[in-house]
């Protein structure tokens, strides 16, 4: 402390800039209205404007509508169902792969899934603060590990398993915390005006908090990184609401005045909901190549961007209480939680192949509950039904028969910082670097359906990729894991789960990763502090993790073990003849579950980073070679 003191004291302050000006610029993309396929973003523009492009401060906007139709009967436009539906952590999800051309040669190859790569990448390399400064800008707000739960076949029979509120298969889309109030007294009196508050003939107290309940309760957890994404987008300015709850907000700001600004809000009619959403792409976060690109001038780039632009249809069972009989008695606990299921599978435009948005569960007091209020089952009553039809689309509504909703922009845009140089440092940085060597890492990925869990699998991944730097594995549920007699459809696709900003919950034990035929671990990572500890704590992040107090990466030891397994291996380490020689990958393990069970069906998605190199002028953007 005392040596920062002195020296903060003594150092001279240094008013000049290497830089006299700084821009932002933007190109729109050449899509002339048409967001039905592929994005393209043509950067010439830029090139064209004589000063210096910062790629690593670059981004894309992608002006979003995500909305929700349902019957009006159903779906008015004074109910309070803002919180329906979100979007999955990270904007980058809304792309399922990125192609990069500078001057005209291939600098970044199609991959598909790129949106699953990037999600570990940023989760691994964030740290709390970049949260703080960026996540409602990127749309990134991790999922709570522990809040996932999954229905098995007979909840879909019986709908008397809570889990199936949620949805088919895994979810984690509890977005509130829940109240528990509990009521001691022989019987309970209900009002003659149905809808009134319940009155017990006796104390009425909450005596059940998280401290009490056992620890495998869905009631214990909920999913707060997707309650952070939907505060981000709900902008309301609606001076009337229910009980006169209304903030009046929009006296101050109504939707005209946020459309305007293009800030995320919400519109409401009698069957829909729809948002506008400002999303923002970071090159950075989907690119290691403009992470590590210099300063340039008149440099020309063609970005090609296929999306997950997605339709489906949810069908929602209300929840049912044992009600009086006659206005007495009754005990006043659900009968059945309702249920939420995929009425057919998901339609994805733009050339994707992931779902980006997620739908609330529809237990009571979830997101989804709003459309099927509860009801008293005591006179034989059924329970309420609804069926909502959700869908994200670029710009405005890309799918037929739903109504069409636009953003307030109606392109998407490329941004760039534009530097000028102060003339001597200008000088000074064209003799230090003319030509820029651009080390940085391109992926390939490989997908292996249809693995058994409990018993070993030995995958040969690639015969052949020259300077590998990295081995990842996301293990994820295959498509006929659902309940029997429901829609059932892969994670990737699924609309009630955070897949693909996390892995599903798939443990592998006994992981090795060969590099031409070489053993990359001594001994097999047998135990989950062995994965955690030894390869990824330290794989995207600052200092490996080991400077204390200047670390990052958001995925903690509890967080492994109970969503995020990510099983990752460094393959850096080499010797410098070995570089150019291309190298097999194979990997083994087993996936766990449960002893006597009955075998999933698992996929495991492998990515395969490798390094890349090209030279660049940096004064005329000219690749060298």
């Amino acid at each position: 402390m005392d040596s920062i003191v002195f020296e903060e004291s003594v150092n001279t302050e240094v008013s000049t800039s290497e830089f006299v000006d700084k821009q932002w610029l933007y190109v729109n993309d050449n899509n002339n209205g048409s967001y039905s396929s592929q994005i393209v973003l043509d950067t010439t523009p830029l090139s064209n404007s004589g000063a210096y492009i910062n790629w690593s401060e670059s981004f894309i906007l992608i002006p979003l509508v995500l909305q929700v139709e349902s019957p009006a009967a159903v779906l008015t436009a004074g109910l309070g169902a803002d919180f329906m539906v979100a979007l999955k952590s990270g904007y980058w999800n809304i792309l399922h792969s990125l192609t990069c051309e500078f001057n005209n040669g291939n600098i970044i190859q199609q991959v598909p899934f790129l949106n699953v790569f990037c999600s570990f990448k940023n989760l691994t390399s964030w740290s709390l603060n970049d949260v703080v400064n960026w996540g409602d800008v990127c749309g990134f707000h991790k999922d709570s590990a522990k809040s996932w739960a999954f229905s098995g076949a007979a909840a879909a029979a019986t709908l008397a398993n809570r889990p199936q509120a949620g949805g088919v298969g895994l979810s984690n889309n509890r977005n509130a915390p829940y109240v528990d109030i509990s009521f001691y007294g022989a019987t309970i009196a209900v009002p003659a005006a149905f809808g009134d508050p319940i009155t017990p003939l006796g104390v009425n107290r909450c005596d059940v908090t998280q401290a009490t309940r056992s620890a495998a309760s869905i009631l214990s957890e909920w999913n707060e990184g997707m309650w952070c994404r939907q505060e981000a987008i709900t902008y309301s300015s609606v001076l009337t609401g229910a009980d006169g709850e209304s903030s009046n907000k929009g006296v101050l700001m109504d939707d005209g005045n946020a459309a305007q600004l293009f800030r995320s809000y919400i519109v409401r009619a009698a069957q829909i909901r729809s948002y506008a959403i400002d999303s923002i792409v970071r090159l950075k976060d989907v690119a290691d190549f403009f992470c590590k690109c210099p300063l340039l001038k008149g440099s020309t780039m063609r970005i090609y961007l296929n999306t997950n632009q997605v339709s489906f249809p949810v069908n929602l069972v209300g929840a049912t209480f044992d009600g009086p009989a006659g206005g007495i008695g009754g005990t006043g606990a659900l009968a059945t939680y309702g249920s939420a299921t995929l009425a057919s599978a998901p339609v994805i435009l733009g050339g994707g192949g992931t779902n980006p948005v997620m739908f609330a569960s529809a237990d009571v007091g979830q997101g989804g509950s709003v459309l099927t209020p509860l009801v008293d089952d005591s006179g034989g009553a059924a329970a309420t039904t609804a069926v909502a039809t959700v869908s994200l689309s670029i710009v405005r509504t890309q799918f037929t028969g739903q109504t069409v909703v636009s953003a307030p922009l109606t392109s998407c845009r490329l941004y760039a910082p534009a530097y000028t140089f102060n003339p001597i440092a200008e000088q000074r940085y064209l003799s230090l670097t003319p030509t820029k060597k651009v080390i940085y890492n391109d992926i390939f990925q490989f997908q292996f359906n249809n693995q058994n869990t409990n018993s070993p699998f030995n995958i040969l991944v690639t015969n052949g990729i020259p300077n590998i730097r990295s081995v990842l594995v996301v293990p994820q549920l295959g498509q006929a894991n659902g309940p029997a007699g429901a829609s059932s459809t892969s994670s990737l696709l699924s609309p009630f789960c955070s897949s693909p900003a996390s892995p599903d919950p798939l443990a592998i034990s006994n992981v090795q990763i060969q590099v031409s035929g070489k053993n990359l671990f001594i001994n097999q990572l047998q135990y989950d502090f062995e994965v955690f500890c030894e390869q990824l704590v330290s794989s995207n992040q600052l200092n490996g993790s080991l400077t204390t107090s200047m670390s990052s990466g958001l995925i903690s030891k509890s967080d492994f073990q109970s969503l995020y397994r990510y099983y990752y291996g460094n393959t850096s380490r080499s010797l410098p003849s070995e570089d150019g020689v291309a190298k097999a990958i194979q990997i083994s393990g087993t996936i766990l579950s449960p002893t006597g069970a009955a075998s999933l069906s698992c996929n495991l998605m492998v990515f395969v980073e490798f390094e890349r190199e090209i030279v660049i002028d940096v004064r005329t953007g000219a690749r060298v070679a």
